[in-house]
């Protein structure tokens, strides 16, 4: 638990910082435009990251520099030598701030030009005169282009998606809802292309994964995927996301099938209270840790969904927490990180045991279609399998998909697009009709 950082002072390599932790609390990214110091990104006493400079030579550490109210670090941005330019902040859209004055005007106006949509920086030349970036959201599926700041041009290069015209599009909708115990949580609505006034529209509840990430807006492939089939795609960034400040995010430790899944509960009461989606035509789909919740949806909240959808899922977090400590070790920050944010694997075992979905299966009501990788090293295929066992055992309709070659992120393309038909096609059968 001992993090230090030596430097090459006179040839000879010395200790400049010091200090203990369970789990790494500083992380460095490059050095600064004299390259006498090194950034860091580390969380202030509000909840949010910033970043500070320790310098090579002695260890001092500066003040902060890089910070905007309520926003965390996202990225720092670092030329291919590791100087450090700037950083992305986060938010349901990016923002930056750089070192350079020019280049900080250059991108704010590149920002202010694109309201609806979210500017993410791809690359910026040696001269910090020009800009690649791309542009998603309800502009655009992709847009790749170059600005000039000093020949004042702006170029498109290229399209990510070129096939896909912004017509067929689902427009993006950012909101707050209020919990039930008064937590307001971003989420994020993709309405079907064409519909201006959403009015009882079937749903697909979509959390992602991580669960300490986040959605923002961009072009998501399996939410514009469902609203160009009409269905309503609902992204709710549940307490426990990252990108909201680390209060929001410890509100999630220990409420993985608690506080976590009432988040999800709750957003589809408000929608349905609205008359926003149809609460009889709901389908909850997710990847990862969104896996993990679309079962604990099934399994825990049976009576919301019509169809239950886990791709490359955590069905069982005993097995999860102790497969961490035999590949880690017992003593390494990434055992001690998850015993923080699931519950500790020895002394809340029944806790984790009642909140695995591997245990519910006479639970569950909707039909479920479990998808896994066969090369994924994140989560295990054996999770998908016992899952698969367990709804047979309790005589419930079960599907399972294995994906040959393909990992924990869907990244063969032949494979990936074998899993979104194969979605399609489930939540189009089971999604009941008007």
């Amino acid at each position: 638990n001992i993090h230090s950082l030596l430097s090459d002072i006179d040839d000879d390599l010395e200790e400049i910082h010091q200090y203990e932790s369970e789990i790494p609390k500083l992380s460095f990214f490059g050095f600064t435009p004299n390259r006498e110091a090194l950034v860091f990104v580390h969380t202030e006493q509000d909840g949010f990251d910033t970043t500070s400079q320790i310098h090579l030579d002695d260890g001092e550490i500066s003040e902060a520099n890089f910070s905007s109210p309520g926003k965390d670090i996202d990225e720092v941005i670092t030329h291919w030598h590791q100087e450090v330019l700037g950083v992305r902040f986060s938010g349901l859209r990016p923002s930056y701030q750089f070192y350079d004055e020019k280049l900080n005007t250059h991108v704010a106006d590149l920002v202010e030009k694109f309201p609806g949509s979210a500017v993410q920086i791809i690359d910026i030349s040696e001269d910090l005169t020009k800009v690649l970036f791309l542009i998603q959201g309800n502009a655009s599926s992709g847009t790749y282009m170059i600005s000039d700041h000093v020949q004042s041009t702006l170029i498109k290069v290229g399209q990510m998606y070129p096939e896909i015209p912004n017509s067929e599009l689902g427009f993006i909708y950012t909101m707050e809802i209020e919990m039930r115990d008064g937590l307001k949580i971003p989420v994020i609505l993709t309405i079907p292309p064409g519909i201006t006034q959403p009015k009882n529209l079937p749903a697909i509840m979509l959390p992602h994964g991580g669960p300490e990430a986040y959605d923002q807006v961009g072009f998501d492939e399996m939410a514009q995927y469902f609203a160009n089939r009409g269905y309503l795609v609902i992204q709710p960034n549940f307490r426990g996301s990252s990108g909201f400040g680390s209060t929001f995010t410890l509100e999630g430790r220990g409420e993985w099938s608690g506080k976590m899944q009432d988040d999800l509960t709750d957003t589809l009461a408000a929608l349905a209270g609205n008359n926003t989606i149809d609460p009889e035509r709901v389908c909850i789909i997710g990847s990862s840790y969104g896996g993990y919740a679309a079962l604990a949806g099934g399994a825990f909240t049976p009576e919301l969904y019509q169809c239950v959808v886990a791709i490359a899922p955590v069905s069982d977090l005993p097995r999860m927490l102790n497969n961490e400590a035999s590949d880690h070790g017992s003593n390494h920050w990434v055992v001690s990180y998850w015993n923080k944010v699931i519950g500790d694997r020895r002394e809340d075992r029944d806790k984790l045991k009642d909140i695995s979905p591997v245990n519910f299966a006479d639970n569950f009501m909707a039909p479920v279609l479990l998808l896994h990788g066969d090369d994924d090293t994140v989560v295990p295929r054996i999770h998908s399998q016992r899952m698969e066992s367990a709804l047979e055992r309790a005589d419930k309709e079960v599907e399972m998909v294995r994906l040959r070659g393909d990992d924990h992120y869907l990244s063969n393309q032949e494979t990936r697009l074998e899993a979104f038909i194969a979605i399609a096609n489930f939540v189009d059968k089971h999604m009941p009709s008007e």
